[in-house]
């Protein structure tokens, strides 16, 4: 019992919940995260198959983003192209000009234009990028507020569940 001139706080039962609260919660947290992350890999994986050059589709079909997992203290998220094509086309410049494209004995001509095939031409802009050189890191620029959005969803899940 407390005094007149003292104040007494019990804090026992508030401290046992607190720390029921943090048991568990690195499973938890790495439970939320690499189902999280693994969501915001095939967002990344659609925004590269969205802006990577599209000519016969081979390379656009390569592109995939695995699952999340966690190696050692770290939530690892693996994706990329398969195809030694794909770094080529990613980094290569541009050929300025208009060029031929040769397939199977036939010409089309003006087919490239300005290091751009016509089908690639054709594709839809993504999150304001254009497609062709550059599709990877552009995708991973066009999803960054979503990265960011992704983190606070991560802490929400966290402390809600």
């Amino acid at each position: 019992m407390a005094k007149k001139d003292e104040i007494n706080i019990d804090w026992g039962n508030t401290l046992n919940e607190f720390e029921q609260f943090f048991d568990g919660m690195e499973d938890k947290f790495e439970r939320i995260a690499i189902e999280e992350y693994s969501k915001f890999g095939l967002l990344v994986e659609e925004g590269a198959k969205a802006l990577v050059h599209h000519d016969e589709g081979d390379l656009e079909d390569s592109i995939s983003f695995d699952r999340a997992k966690r190696i050692g203290d770290r939530i690892i998220l693996e994706g990329g192209s398969s195809s030694e094509y794909a770094w080529r086309r990613h980094e290569e410049p541009y050929r300025k000009g208009s060029h031929t494209k040769y397939d199977d004995g036939a010409a089309f001509p003006h087919y490239y234009v300005d290091g751009r095939g016509q089908r690639t031409r054709t594709k839809r802009n993504w999150r304001g990028f254009a497609p062709g050189r550059k599709y990877m890191i552009n995708a991973i620029n066009a999803v960054t507020p979503d990265y960011n959005l992704m983190l606070d969803r991560i802490l929400k899940r966290v402390m809600e569940e």
